[in-house]
């Protein structure tokens, strides 16, 4: 489905046993975010610790930020799919003057100034930002902070924080990563550019991955992009 085509879509608000069965009570979610860029380009904000030390704020339109980003900038779009996350960025009132993706559970459970991901089959943060940034219409995506560390070595920027496991606890990254890995493959003409970190060598046999460091980023923001 083409972008302009997306009306909205509906979604589990309730699930009601009567006589035995199983009812799904639905309600018609709209679109309500209507995103039309004007540049080819997304930035995807991962929360990897290889973004550390890099000015966020040096990015151009549009950014797309996950889960506790918030916290120190201020993306375009921010996705949270964690319930205990979503629930800080409800309760910090985010959402009342920026805008939130989240999976239609967080809505009808927590409630919100939030807007629904479209059409969404992934589970993760990062692999939801990275959906709606070509669902807008972008074309080539740089993502940041996506680091495919080992299993059972936490490798996020926000380790020991609320909603966050301590640096002890035995984390995987197989599931988001595989969902970046099926976006990356059904998209061939999406240019996926990662910006450092460690990605899975699965990835690099797919045509449209690319790896620069950030000050080739840089470099293209300074020649192509606009600050915001």
């Amino acid at each position: 489905m083409a972008l302009s085509d997306y009306k909205g879509e509906e979604i589990i608000a309730n699930l009601i046993i009567k006589g035995g069965k199983k009812y799904e009570e639905r309600v018609w979610m709209p679109r309500t975010v209507f995103n039309d860029p004007a540049n080819k380009d997304a930035f995807i904000i991962g929360n990897g610790k290889s973004r550390a030390g890099f000015d966020l704020y040096s990015l151009p339109q549009d950014t797309y930020g996950c889960n506790a980003l918030y916290r120190d900038y201020t993306p375009d779009f921010l996705i949270v799919v964690d319930r205990k996350m979503y629930q800080e960025v409800r309760d910090a009132e985010y959402c009342e003057k920026n805008i939130v993706y989240t999976n239609h559970f967080n809505i009808t459970k927590f409630g919100g100034k939030c807007h629904l991901i479209p059409h969404n089959p992934y589970k993760g943060a990062g692999p939801c930002a990275t959906h709606i940034a070509i669902h807008d219409g972008h074309t080539d995506l740089y993502m940041l902070g996506f680091d495919c560390a080992e299993d059972g070595v936490d490798n996020n920027v926000y380790v020991n924080t609320e909603n966050y496991a301590d640096e002890k606890s035995v984390v995987s990254v197989t599931v988001w990563a595989r969902q970046v890995y099926e976006i990356m493959k059904v998209n061939q003409h999406v240019q996926f550019t990662f910006v450092e970190g460690i990605q899975p060598a699965e990835y690099t046999q797919l045509p449209n991955y690319h790896k620069i460091t950030y000050a080739e980023l840089n470099t293209h923001i300074n020649q192509h992009g606009q600050k915001t």
